[in-house]
């Protein structure tokens, strides 16, 4: 009986850890609630974003902006979808959704078939998130160079939050300098400019007044202020020796410069230097980015890039390299940080007979790591929702399947919760959202748009 008993035992042991990771044992498992249809096949372009506003997802890709319904009775189904007209692509967004509208940024009519970066990128219009109809739409000519080519990489920088709709744009084309390299001509008029318009009727509210000689490169939107990253130029009324990249603030009523700090306080950023807006409250910058597979090609701390924190007077924090003892932090991936009151959350990187990934949280305020805790198999998605730090897991260092969600404590690190998916997650997954309880994943042009799933 003692040997049945324990044999019994054994087989239900078993038996328990397999219905587990398969995800069909109450208390441990993400079920499907439903799925998006999935999206026409196409290539992943600059167009490609995602917002979850109210009960509506929106979808954005090159060739439809597309609502989808989150609300009892909709679940997933398509609820509008809006095509640029003729050969017009979707050829960039907002990175933030405004109150019940997103922001887009659409090639003219007819396309443009030049193949350059932003080329023929000149109409800008928001559309209503609740039924994709069109609120306003502001139409511009290419700009063009001397020689009456469109100017590549001249496309706006638009971000939206609240009720306000930002602009930015560098639309002078390139000429050659006495010492024989390619710079940017003298801005003229309105070819440089960052503007604040109402989100829901386009009119105008602001311009900024730039600091002498920049131009904006990016924008974002935080609470209370507007921040851009500058490319100013050597000389002017600021004395710069070298041209060099800056960040500055605006206020979100006026316009009104508030501060323009240099990126490294002890040496000039080229303006050629990668560098993004991971948040705007507080604001992050990355600077720089890790190559896609760092193990193996081994960068240096420069390589790979780092973190730089700006406090409410401009003040730079401490810097958090993204090259750490173990693994590399890349920030040029989607779903790899997430910032959340004075902490920065980060996936780190590293290949040992496979895949493995580290969950690193850094004190913005001092630079130094609070906690880690390293990943059973590799996480291709992190986010910050409520007070956990909700991770994405696939089956092993060798399967690509996402099939576990982990759930960490954000103060501490310690493990909450970990649930086993009873369908894999369509990858690449690029958001994840929190809607009435449920987790809302976003998939990647092609794939399949949103998944919802149930804690079972």
């Amino acid at each position: 009986m003692v040997t049945l008993a324990v044999v019994l035992g054994g087989i239900g042991s078993i038996a328990a850890w397999f219905m587990s990771t398969e995800g069909y044992l109450p208390g441990d498992a993400m079920v499907r609630s439903w799925s998006a249809e999935k999206d026409r096949a196409g290539a992943v372009g600059a167009g490609d974003d995602n917002w979850v506003v109210g009960d509506v997802a929106v979808r954005s890709r090159f060739d439809a902006v597309t609502g989808f319904g989150l609300a009892e009775g909709h679940e997933g189904k398509r609820l509008w979808e809006y095509v640029p007209p003729g050969r017009g692509e979707i050829c960039g967004t907002a990175e933030h959704a405004g109150t019940g509208a997103v922001l887009v940024v659409r090639g003219a009519d007819g396309g443009d078939v030049s193949g350059r970066p932003g080329a023929g990128c000149t109409t800008i219009m928001a559309l209503d998130a609740k039924d994709g109809r069109e609120l306003w739409k502001e139409e511009a000519k290419p700009a063009k160079d001397a020689f009456g080519d469109v100017v590549p990489g001249s496309a706006p920088t638009v971000d939206a939050r609240g009720d306000l709709a930002v602009v930015a744009q560098d639309r002078r084309g390139s000429e050659v300098d006495a010492q024989g390299s390619l710079v940017k001509k003298k801005a003229k008029g309105d070819d440089v400019t960052l503007r604040g318009l109402d989100l829901r009727t386009g009119k105008l509210r602001w311009k900024a007044e730039l600091p002498d000689r920049c131009a904006p490169q990016s924008v974002s939107l935080g609470e209370k202020r507007v921040f851009a990253v500058l490319s100013c130029e050597a000389g002017g009324r600021d004395k710069r020796e070298v041209s060099e990249l800056t960040v500055a603030t605006f206020d979100r009523a006026s316009g009104a410069l508030g501060w323009n700090a240099p990126l490294d306080e002890r040496r000039p950023l080229d303006p050629k230097t990668s560098v993004g807006i991971v948040s705007a409250d507080p604001l992050v910058l990355s600077v720089g980015a890790a190559p896609d597979n760092p193990a193996t090609s081994g960068p240096s701390a420069g390589e790979a890039g780092r973190f730089v924190s700006f406090d409410a007077n401009g003040r730079p924090g401490p810097t958090i390299d993204a090259s750490r003892d173990k693994g590399v932090i890349n920030a040029s991936r989607p779903m790899q940080t997430a910032v959340a009151g004075d902490r920065l959350y980060a996936l780190a990187g590293y290949w040992r007979k496979g895949d493995h990934d580290i969950v690193v949280a850094f004190d913005l305020r001092t630079g130094e790591e609070v906690w880690s805790e390293e990943m059973d198999n590799p996480a291709p998605a992190l986010a910050v929702l409520g007070d956990r730090v909700t991770v994405l897991n696939e089956w092993s260092t060798q399967s690509a399947a996402i099939t576990t969600l982990v759930e960490l404590d954000a103060d501490d690190g310690d493990e909450l919760d970990e649930r086993h998916f009873r369908d894999n997650v369509p990858s690449p997954v690029t958001a994840m959202y929190e809607h009435e309880g449920r987790l809302i994943t976003a998939g990647q042009g092609g794939g399949t748009p949103f998944t919802a799933y149930d804690r079972w």
